[in-house]
């Protein structure tokens, strides 16, 4: 039973992906619900498994014409699943403060690197404008994050108490 459900919020996550980010682009930028996915199924299942999701969903993600970049999503899915992982079960050992920070400076490090391979030109030409695009793609997913951390916050997924 727990299988189907990852499985059905997986494919519930794609298709959204999938349809809705055309419609939610801003100039360049789109929201990646898939690295909320992969945030979320590393906290919960660890970093093995965090790992294993991030590159099966990154190869997913290749398959289709969401990709801009071939091989560039199951690099920092699964690097973002990794790292998540290590998250799992550090709510209570850490202060709230250093955990919710750690998991959006993660955020940020996977769009850092995105940012770096897609816009590596622009890099090397105009820094400033590149430190715009890596931010703004950022906080345009970190905001749709935030707003699942209403419904869905991370706390409860580490066994927290308050």
């Amino acid at each position: 039973m727990k299988d189907i459900k990852i499985w059905s919020v997986l494919i519930i996550v794609f298709i959204t992906q999938f349809l809705l980010s055309d419609v939610l682009t801003i100039r360049y930028y789109r929201p990646d619900f898939i690295v909320i996915y992969i945030l979320y199924f590393g906290l919960y299942f660890g970093p093995y498994y965090g790992v294993i999701a991030g590159f099966c969903i990154g190869l997913l993600i290749d398959i289709t014409p969401m990709v801009s970049y071939f091989g560039i999503s199951p690099l920092t899915y699964s690097l973002t699943g990794f790292l998540s992982g290590y998250l799992q079960n550090r709510y209570n050992r850490l202060s709230p403060f250093v955990f919710h920070s750690l998991w959006i400076i993660l955020i940020a490090f996977h769009f850092m690197i995105f940012s770096y391979i897609k816009y590596q030109l622009l890099f090397e030409i105009d820094k400033v404008q590149f430190i715009f695009r890596w931010f703004a793609s950022f906080i345009y997913t970190l905001f749709f994050l935030l707003i699942l951390q209403y419904f869905f916050p991370i706390k409860e997924l580490q066994n927290a108490e308050i």
